[in-house]
């Protein structure tokens, strides 16, 4: 059975790749959820028991992870970052490696933020990369209400820059204006689906 070609999408925060991937998945196309395959395996009774043999009791509650709890340890502190990834991230890529080999869609979309920084750029056919302004992702993170102007230029920062990322992706998305013309590169891109050719890749996990 042939592999589905694989198309990763990233973008910095707030530059609406899950708006995008939504559009994708209204079209009938699977999109996969790298933050959500990551919870997943965090929620994991064996993962949870390394993390609290480490940080204690106080980040589960109800046998459930406390995200906010791991993010106050791991924000600004690379040693226990690094430590978190260790444990979460081989879960990750092999789960992520399993939905490829059993899947039968002809194309997997796969939206992982972070996909330049965790070093899986030879993982996919294509790359599409979201982007808009620094400042009107500021605006939108800002809107959400959930965190103060300081704190999103700081995860805005840790971030490598969509500069660098530009030359690295097959595609450059502007999500600088409405749904409208976000809709309209979508369609272009569909339109030109069967022309991307499957690369020498190698796998998540093996």
């Amino acid at each position: 059975m042939s592999q589905p070609i694989l198309i990763g999408i990233t973008g910095n925060i707030g530059s609406g790749k899950t708006t995008f991937c939504n559009l994708l998945e209204e079209h009938g196309f699977k999109v996969i959820y790298a933050d959500e395959i990551a919870q997943q395996q965090l929620n994991q009774p064996d993962t949870l028991k390394t993390l609290i043999k480490r940080w204690g009791k106080g980040i589960v509650k109800n046998g459930q992870p406390q995200r906010d709890k791991i993010a106050e340890i791991v924000f600004n502190n690379k040693s226990e970052l690094d430590f978190l990834n260790s444990i979460v991230h081989p879960k990750t890529l092999s789960a992520l490696q399993q939905i490829v080999d059993n899947s039968t869609e002809k194309y997997l979309f796969f939206e992982i933020p972070l996909l330049f920084e965790a070093g899986l750029e030879l993982c996919f056919d294509y790359i599409i990369l979201i982007r808009a302004p620094r400042e009107v992702r500021i605006n939108r993170l800002l809107q959400k209400g959930k965190e103060t102007r300081e704190q999103i230029e700081a995860r805005i920062n840790a971030q490598i820059d969509d500069q660098d990322k530009i030359p690295l992706c097959d595609l450059v998305i502007d999500n600088s204006n409405d749904l409208t013309e976000l809709n309209n590169q979508l369609n272009s891109l569909l339109s030109t689906l069967k022309d991307i050719k499957p690369k020498e890749k190698i796998p998540f996990s093996l």
